[in-house]
Formats: structure tokens, sequence, C-alpha cells
């Protein structure tokens, strides 16, 4: 069964890849189906994904309430759906507000958090930060598609719903470590078709407090990429930082989306931050 009723009461789908421990894999966007974390450069061989669609995408049902904390709350439905005490959960991009709510709210539940290229959603600019634009034009210098790009980035904020999707298509290459038919295949891959706008856009709508985290118990890992423009350089560390005893680790050469750039290592990069041992055959790929 690959169904279960949201804290809401809605139905909400989720599937199944690999062999070994159970990990739970809440998605970001915010509100993008699941498949798009793929099986997170391997990790299906060593772990059980669970890949979640959040509420409105993919396979899961609508429902009124698409804030972060509510998805955190779809995050214990699943736990009761599952019959189990406790599991590991790894949070993607905005999939991390939902995943540290979830174990901030109970301590206990989550064994082990890992936090993969978080968003800095709720993190404001630090001091002698680069801002986006600089941070794109030092990391891909001389790429031919940049001007466009960070062109098409500066009309996002203020585009209409039909003018989006094409400025969309121009700034994808920034978020990518290196802008390859990998990348691009992954970029513009057709389940995303399954993304819902007014879930999207509620998913804010929930209040952030830092100072919540401090009930989480669970050992915690950040990962994050040396090439990530959409979370940038500093952030990372302000995570850690809100994070009992957390451990911030970089994944060099790689964007948002850094199994793509290196599958072994953000695979092995989990594995260890779960305390499982990797396979000794990723080490030497």
């Amino acid at each position: 069964m690959t169904q279960f009723f949201s804290a809401a009461g809605t139905s909400l789908h989720y599937e199944l890849r690999g062999e070994g421990p159970l990990l739970v894999c809440q998605p970001g966007g915010p509100a993008r189906p699941a498949s798009y974390l793929d099986t997170l450069g391997g990790l299906e061989r060593h772990r059980t994904l669970l890949l979640l669609d959040p509420r409105g995408v993919g396979g899961s049902d609508p429902a009124e309430d698409y804030g972060f904390a509510a998805l955190a709350e779809d995050l214990e439905a699943l736990r009761l759906h599952l019959g189990v005490d406790g599991f590991d959960l790894l949070g993607h991009s905005a999939g991390a507000l939902p995943a540290v709510l979830h174990a901030a709210r109970r301590p206990g539940r989550v064994r082990r958090l890992v936090l993969l290229t978080p968003t800095r959603r709720p993190i404001p600019p630090q001091d002698g930060e680069p801002g986006r634009a600089a941070l794109a034009r030092e990391l891909f210098d001389g790429e031919p598609w940049l001007d466009g790009a960070l062109a098409a980035l500066e009309k996002a904020p203020t585009a209409s719903d039909d003018e989006f999707p094409s400025l969309a298509r121009q700034f994808t290459p920034v978020f990518y470590g290196r802008w390859d038919a990998a990348a691009q295949a992954h970029a513009f891959r057709p389940d995303d078709c399954d993304s819902a706008p007014e879930a999207a856009a509620g998913f804010g709508a929930s209040p952030f407090d830092p100072a919540s985290l401090s009930a989480i118990t669970a050992p915690v890992t950040v990962l994050a990429g040396d090439r990530d423009v959409s979370v940038g350089l500093a952030a990372p560390a302000v995570w850690a930082s809100w994070l009992p005893g957390a451990t911030l680790e970089w994944l060099p050469g790689c964007g948002h989306f850094p199994w793509l750039e290196n599958p072994a290592g953000v695979s092995r990069a989990i594995l260890t931050a779960l305390g499982t041992p990797s396979d000794p055959d990723a080490s030497a790929m």
C-alpha cells in the first residue's frame, strides 16, 4: 500500500525504492513530486527510500493548508501509518522545513536527520555575503547561458503566471553545479507537470522560529553544495548553528541537486550521516 491519510484527512501518495532500513525523503520545490529525488545517487542499494509526494502534487490529493507546518504533521501521520516508533528522515531544499519542524515537535520520533542543500528561505542575507547574481557570476563566469539566466532571474519575482514558466527555463541552469545533459534532463523532467502552483504559494504561510529547533534530539547533518547558487555559501552554516550538535559537510563541485554531479559521493555522505557503512565499491567510483 502506497497511500495514507494526511493530518487533514486527504490521501497522500508515496513510493518505495530500494532495500534496507527505511529513509523517509521529504522533497522540496516547494511542492514538487518526490520523484525528482531519483535514487539520491544510488542510495537505494543500501536503504529503502520512501519518496513522499506532499499535499496537492504528484499522486497526493489537494488540501486547504499547504504550509510547511501542516506538512510536518503529515510526517507524523506517515509514522503512525507505518506503525513504527521512528524513522530516519531526509529533507531536500524546502523539504528541510517540515523535516526540522517534525523533529522538533516530536523528539525521539526522528532517529537521524539529514538536510540536503536546505533552503535559505528563513535565513536573511549574511554580512559580506554576495548576492545570488554575484555568486553565479563568480561560479559560472564564461558560460554562454549565464547572462540570459541572470536576466530571467531578475524578472522572475514580478512575472505573471503566464510569463514565469518561460523565465524558469532560462534561469534554471544556475541551480545546477554544471549544466550538462544530465542536468538538463533532470531540470525539464515531465513529472514536474504534476506540481501545483497553489501548493507552492501556500508553503511559506507557516511561521518559523529557529529557537524551536533546540528541542531536536536526533543527530543532524547538513550537506551543502559549494556551487549551490540557490542556497548560497553562508546559509548552510546558519542552519548548522540552529540545530543542536549539527555537523556541516560540504559537497565539492555540487549544486542544488548534488546527486547529479557526484552520485557516489552524495550517497556516501548520506550513509555516513545515517551511521551506515557505505558500499566499498562506491568509494572507488
